[in-house]
């Protein structure tokens, strides 16, 4: 009975044994690798953005926000620039138009005509029999404003073309209108008050009419007079210079000036590489 219990097993048998053991020590290790792969998958995927991004930037320059940024500006610039040179030139043209009707003696019916009808756009009504004075002071209103001034202005108050107000209404310069229905109300009009934001058919009309707001409006008189002053000088119609004079754009004052000198000069680069369409005309 005792040889029964203590009896040796044969040798085929624990050899058996001995598979069948190392077969379930194989599938348990590799049920633990199957679990931990997904640890080290998990740290991988974690870091791969920081590889992705720092990838993309070697590839390409293109991909990078600076280069983007760089990229939406100079769409501005393009789509402004040459309605602004128009713009400039036109009334260059009117300018030329004023400086030859002052030195005639006699002005026919058309001649006449043409000064009623400056005169009146640009709200400084004058006479044939007019003083040198009174020439002076309409050529002082009827005078161009520098192109990069006007992009800049034109940058900052519609967020690089992209405001509701320029998106909707073509206004690229916050331009107001104080009739009810004229424009469009802006979002945060302070409780009381009653303007609105002009509509525009179009950028042109919107360059068009910043440009007369700046000629006629008593606010910027001291814009005017300086850019008089560097006319009889013969020096350049800066825009920086002109820039010291715009106080009264914004409620910001002079920050406001502080900004839109800034952007003049940190896009001079763009606005030159920018598509012109034309040149602007001598006076």
């Amino acid at each position: 009975m005792n040889n029964f219990f203590t009896c040796t097993p044969p040798l085929s048998l624990r050899t058996g044994f001995t598979i069948v053991i190392w077969l379930i020590a194989l599938l348990v290790m590799a049920a633990c690798s199957t679990a931990i792969s997904p640890v080290s998958t998990q740290s991988e995927t974690q870091t791969s953005p920081a590889k992705r991004v720092n990838s993309a930037l070697s590839a390409s320059s293109d991909a990078t926000p600076i280069s983007h940024v760089l990229q939406k500006k100079q769409q501005f610039f393009n789509f402004m620039k040459p309605i602004v040179i128009a713009e400039n030139n036109k009334i260059l043209q009117q300018r030329q138009h004023i400086m030859r009707l002052k030195n005639k003696t006699r002005l026919n019916t058309d001649e006449q005509t043409l000064l009623r009808h400056l005169s009146a756009q640009y709200h400084l009504p004058i006479s044939t029999q007019a003083s040198n004075a009174q020439w002076q002071a309409l050529l002082n209103r009827i005078d161009i404003i520098p192109l990069d001034l006007v992009l800049a202005q034109a940058a900052n108050e519609s967020a690089w073309g992209k405001s509701r107000f320029a998106r909707d209404g073509n206004n690229y310069f916050g331009q107001w209108c104080f009739r009810k229905g004229c424009g469009m109300v802006p979002s945060h009009r302070s409780k009381g008050a009653s303007h609105e934001v002009r509509r525009f058919a179009n950028a042109t009309e919107s360059v068009h009419a910043y440009m007369k707001n700046i000629n006629t409006s008593a606010a910027y008189r001291d814009l005017r007079k300086k850019r008089q002053r560097l006319r009889q000088t013969k020096a350049t119609i800066q825009a920086d210079i002109l820039a010291n004079e715009l106080t009264h754009y914004s409620e910001r004052g002079t920050a406001y000036v502080s900004s839109i000198r800034s952007m003049i000069r940190s896009n001079r680069k763009l606005v030159a590489k920018a598509s012109s369409g034309s040149t602007i005309q001598n006076d």
